[in-house]
Order: structure tokens, then sequence, then C-alpha cells
């Protein structure tokens, strides 16, 4: 790891200087995050606290001689896991349709970062919450997010209906096939897409 941290690292309300052992332990952690991220898994602090306490071979913070609090590395990294489990919760209740796509740079300006992974979390579709609301399944570890928007999801359905204007009921499992199709993909769980209601989509269109 290079000498020059993140601005993520660093600690702009330290009550007192880190000690020698502490620098130490500071080090490894902003490590353990980088290489977490950097292997595109979910940065957890639990993960993050098991490896530390691994690599000092000790089962807590009181058995290293200091306290969690001490690491802005640590508290950021925590900070914003629940700023983005906040944030996917009224997602939840408010949003009727997104992207995954799209959901990167609504987090990214909600967490006041430049891109998501400046936050240094892992990949977006790693995080649990995401992929509980959005039922993502890629079928390989490395696949990139579909780039799709929502728009483009709004103007293809349009295009569905118009097809299907004389049906009574407007046949939504046979729409996300389409798009399945469309983009190349294998299932729906590729897609990343949210969609609360359907039919309230086709009441507002």
């Amino acid at each position: 790891m290079t000498n020059s941290l993140p601005l993520f690292f660093l600690d702009n309300n330290a009550s007192r200087p880190l000690t020698t052992r502490e620098n130490e332990i500071n080090k490894k952690l902003c490590e353990i995050i980088l290489t977490i991220h950097e292997s595109k898994e979910f940065v957890s602090r639990e993960r993050v606290q098991r490896e530390l306490f691994n690599h000092f071979h000790v089962n807590s913070w009181n058995e290293l001689g200091t306290y969690s609090s001490r690491f802005t590395a640590l508290m950021n990294l925590t900070d914003r896991q629940k700023e983005v489990n906040f944030y996917m919760h009224i997602f939840e209740q408010i949003f009727n349709l997104c992207t995954l796509n799209d959901l990167k740079s609504l987090l990214a300006k909600f967490l006041k970062v430049e891109n998501y992974e400046d936050a240094r979390l892992g990949p977006l579709d790693k995080n649990p919450e995401v992929q509980r609301i959005f039922k993502y399944k890629p079928m390989n570890s490395d696949q990139p997010i579909p780039m799709i928007t929502t728009g483009d999801i709004i103007k293809r359905f349009i295009e569905f209906q118009r097809g299907h204007r004389h049906q009574r009921n407007t046949p939504f499992e046979e729409f996300l096939d389409n798009l399945v199709k469309i983009y190349e993909l294998q299932s729906r769980e590729e897609l990343g897409i949210f969609c609360k209601s359907f039919p309230f989509l086709v009441q507002v269109i």
C-alpha cells in the first residue's frame, strides 16, 4: 500500500495523536479495507475487525489495548455502511422503479463522493441490502452491472404496452423476459431492476 492514504482514511478530529502501536493498527486497518474493496467483495465492519484481530492474534479491542473509535478509517466505514442501509430502507419505501445502474449515482450523491467506489465499501451489487431489494444475481461474480437506466425501462415498457393494448391485463412477466433477451442476459435476476409495482406503472404511464 502506498504511503499516501485516500481522504477516506484521514483523521481530522483526533483528540490526541495515535501511539506507535495505534499507528501500526491503523496502517493494517487501512490495508484490510482497501484489500477487501479491491478484491471486489463487500467491505463490512465485522469482516475488517475479524481480519484485524486475526492479524494481531487477539479476540477484542480490549486485548489490542485501544478503542475502535480511535481509528477514523473504521469509523468512516461504519458510518457509510449505516448511511447506505438507511438510504436503502427509505429508497424501498419511496421509489417505485429504479435500475441498479442508476442507484450507483444516487448513492454516490447521498454519500457525497464522486463515485460509489470512492466510499470503499466494495461493489454496490455485493451489498446485502442492495441484493435483497434488487434481487440481483449475476451469473458470474465479476459480471458488470448492466448499463440500463430507469429511463430505458420506462421507454421499453411504453413500447411493450402499445403491442399489448388490446389485452385486458399487461403480461409483466413477458415484459421482463423480453428485457432479458434485449440486453442479452440469461435471467431476470441479472437485469438489476427494482420495480415495486408494475400495475402502478401502468396507471402512471
